[in-house]
């Protein structure tokens, strides 16, 4: 009787049909896959994004762009990410997430009134400095009027017996530079509000309304820390100025019979303007002053108020209202004393490159590359500024996972908020705008119809008009917001 043969396996031939028929049957499975799997959704969305993006393309423009899923860390799109370009206000993505990051929900600006203690007959004999660590808030709306926290140190001054002072009105201003308008920032932004210069001891925004009339000129806040070359009577309208690089404003022509008129300009020296107005607040509250008003002098001086009494202490608004205000509004002033304060925080002096070395370590210690940043400002008001989208969007990562994310996200401006009032209404979107002549960007957060959340940084440069940019931006955003599959 023959023996059963052993068991060899399946012989060479039937292996290589199965193997084919195992791929002819992978192959079936991947042509009836749904267009709209992970995968092909992911490359039908970019191939949308880019035929947006080449039609808003003109010649000399550049286009950066990247977009990344949260969670999941998946990069959806990118073109020229990692190109430093110029961020306009996007900047200010960076500055106030550090700002959350090293300073706190809890952090205020402090300026105090220190000096000698009065003798019994109420009497300083000695300076009274103003000493000011950047805080922006003493204007408008957040002081009514912008001198109340002045007033303040009178009435407090009062209340602690002082009748006379007989020495100068000091202003402290050496918690940041005197670098007072940023690199880069161009001339023609030297009188408007929006370029204002920054100071650690500033008032109203560091701008004064000058009110000229038939009878003189005067100004809103009152101060004696400007100077006036009144060239009126000399015909025509009336023209003000002030030169570059000067505290003295320039006033030309002859107002009409009756005529008010009222100009705002910049001030060229905010701590000066500043104890000027502290001048005239005592003088209005009766308090007698002999001496005059001075810078402090940077050497030597600022440590001798550590011995001195502390009159009083006026606190600014919490960080989430400055936060706002940065975000929502778009306010390069605040922006400014907030980036030299991260400066002052890291290193002791408010400095730009203080302030741009506190965002670089935020950045390394995230694992975000700090290669091509450049911050002259930490408002994105100068065109030197550099920046790469996936930066921006690094910092949105970072800070998406952040304990204090709430925070952060919140003082962005939803659609239809802020600078975005005509953008994007309805959409989970928090997004910050940037606006120079020839750049515009969209930095920001969103939620897609899938759930989904999005880190976006959108940059244009080198625009004959920004109009088309932001138009190609909002049909990005739209895009996203109703892609309804997962990616």
């Amino acid at each position: 009787m023959a023996r059963p043969s052993p068991h060899r396996g399946p012989s060479p031939w039937a292996v290589r049909l199965q193997a084919g028929l195992l791929l002819t049957l992978l192959w079936a499975v991947a042509a009836s896959a749904s267009p709209n799997t992970p995968r092909a959704s992911a490359v039908e969305l970019k191939r949308q994004i880019a035929a947006i993006l080449d039609g808003n393309a003109t010649p000399g423009s550049q286009q950066g762009v990247y977009i990344k899923v949260l969670g999941s860390g998946r990069v959806l799109y990118s073109r020229h990410g990692t190109t430093p370009m110029v961020p306009a206000s996007n900047l200010k993505v960076l500055t106030t997430a550090v700002a959350v990051d090293r300073l706190g929900p809890d952090f205020r600006f402090q300026t105090n009134l220190v000096g000698p203690r009065p003798d019994a007959q109420g009497v300083v004999h000695g300076d009274l400095y103003l000493q000011g660590s950047g805080d922006p808030t003493m204007t408008p709306p957040y002081c009514q009027p912008a001198t109340e926290p002045f007033r303040f140190f009178a009435r407090q001054l009062k209340e602690q017996g002082v009748r006379q002072v007989l020495g100068d009105i000091v202003a402290d201003d050496s918690a940041f530079d005197r670098e007072f308008l940023a690199r880069g920032w161009l001339e023609r932004y030297r009188l408007d509000s929006y370029a204002a210069p920054v100071a650690a001891l500033s008032l109203n925004g560091n701008v004064v309304e000058v009110v000229v009339t038939a009878e003189g000129i005067r100004t809103e806040p009152p101060t004696s820390g400007l100077t006036f070359s009144n060239q009126m009577g000399s015909g025509g309208p009336v023209y003000l100025d002030r030169p570059k690089g000067s505290d003295t404003i320039v006033v030309r022509g002859t107002p009409g019979p009756g005529e008010v008129v009222r100009r705002s300009l910049t001030v060229g020296n905010p701590p000066r303007f500043a104890a000027g107005a502290f001048q005239q607040v005592l003088k209005e509250a009766g308090i007698p002053h002999q001496g005059g008003v001075r810078l402090i002098r940077p050497v030597g001086e600022p440590a001798l108020l550590a011995s001195m009494h502390t009159y009083a202490r006026y606190q600014s608004v919490p960080l989430p209202e400055i936060l706002w205000q940065i975000n929502r509004e778009s306010d390069n002033l605040f922006a400014q004393h907030l980036f030299k304060a991260l400066g002052e925080r890291r290193s002791g002096r408010g400095t730009a490159a203080n302030g741009e070395a506190a965002v670089k370590e935020f950045m390394t210690r995230h694992g975000i590359s700090v290669e091509g940043l450049k911050m002259f400002d930490g408002c994105g008001l100068s065109p030197m500024d550099r920046v790469t989208p996936a930066q921006l969007v690094g910092v949105l990562d970072a800070m998406h996972a952040h304990p204090r994310r709430d925070l952060f996200r919140e003082s962005l401006p939803a659609g239809g908020q802020g600078t975005l009032s005509y953008r994007l209404t309805g959409l989970g979107v928090r997004a910050k705008t940037g606006t120079l002549a020839e750049d515009s960007s969209l930095s920001g957060y969103l939620v897609t119809a899938n759930g989904q959340t999005l880190a976006f940084a959108m940059l244009f440069n080198k625009l004959e008009g920004i109009g088309s940019a932001v138009d190609a931006q909002d049909r990005i955003v739209h895009l996203l917001a109703a892609w309804p599959e997962k990616l």
